[in-house]
């Protein structure tokens, strides 16, 4: 009793990197023929690739080969770019039957085989095509300037640059950041969400330089980078030494205006007039 089957493979990893040159659609050949089982090998810009009986004989530069004993016109002629040899990836269809398409949108070579069996090519610009639509809106952040609030155990107040926004293979994103000493930062991986409530939120970055729109005086700053609060204190310098309280409350008597701010670890500051009057920790 004999049975008959078919076993379709697709290669799990993309090979790289395909071009199109005057429409052509051109692959690296040693890389692809040896992803498809072929044998390889190449002396003084002659190739010679096995695959089973068939061997495929071609010249960089000339666009005649050989297909086991016969002559094959190649639809394009094999070039050297950058040491690698590519070749037309026509010449898989002639030598395995196998259907080529380009994608336009993300600049990469389709190769498949029947119905299922697939591979796929990527050019030099693919990477970078599928990173800016992972990005998205997060793009408009790079190249923007912040200021630390509490932010990655840094420096208070100093300053960071937007150098890029790197997507992983989770879908979530890394911050890369520049210091004002050229040190880079990279963040911890965050959803798009977060990384748009990272610059919403003045808990952790400032978009302004605090020096120069607050002119404190330099005991004022140093309380606030070190998480005090003393009496005399403004509501702005209370907030960027404390941060947002978690309930508000105002009330008047005796003429005066007390404004009271609530904090989650049951810190508690009171305002008249604009300026601290009490403090329970």
């Amino acid at each position: 009793m004999s049975k008959l089957i078919s076993v379709s493979s697709s290669l799990r990893n993309n090979l790289k990197y395909a071009k199109q040159v005057n429409g052509n659609i051109m692959v690296p050949a040693k890389s692809v023929i040896q992803a498809l089982g072929g044998t390889y090998s190449a002396k003084n810009g002659a190739v010679e690739a096995k695959f089973g009986e068939t061997v495929l004989s071609l010249t960089a530069g000339s666009n005649q080969a050989k297909l086991s004993d016969s002559p094959l016109r190649l639809k394009a002629v094999p070039i050297t770019d950058k040491g690698e040899l590519l070749i037309p990836a026509t010449v898989l269809s002639d030598v395995l039957g196998a259907k080529i398409s380009w994608d336009a949108k993300w600049k990469q070579a389709n190769i498949s085989f029947g119905g299922d069996a697939a591979m796929t090519v990527v050019s030099s610009e693919t990477a970078g095509l599928i990173k800016k639509a992972m990005q998205g809106s997060l793009v408009k952040f790079i190249g923007r300037t912040y200021w630390v609030n509490d932010f990655e155990d840094l420096e208070r107040f100093s300053k960071l640059t937007v150098t890029d926004i790197l997507p992983d293979d989770k879908g979530e994103f890394n911050v890369i950041f520049k210091t004002g000493s050229g040190k880079t930062v990279k963040s911890y991986p965050m959803r798009s969400s977060e990384v748009m409530q990272l610059f919403a939120d003045r808990s952790s970055l400032l978009n302004f330089d605090p020096y120069q729109k607050y002119k404190w005086s330099a005991s004022v700053w140093k309380q606030i980078k070190a998480g005090q609060v003393s009496l005399g204190m403004t509501k702005e310098q209370v907030q960027l030494s404390w941060g947002n309280p978690a309930a508000k409350d105002i009330t008047t008597g005796g003429g005066k205006t007390i404004e009271t701010w609530g904090y989650s670890n049951f810190d508690i500051v009171s305002f008249v007039n604009g300026k601290v009057i009490l403090i329970m920790m």
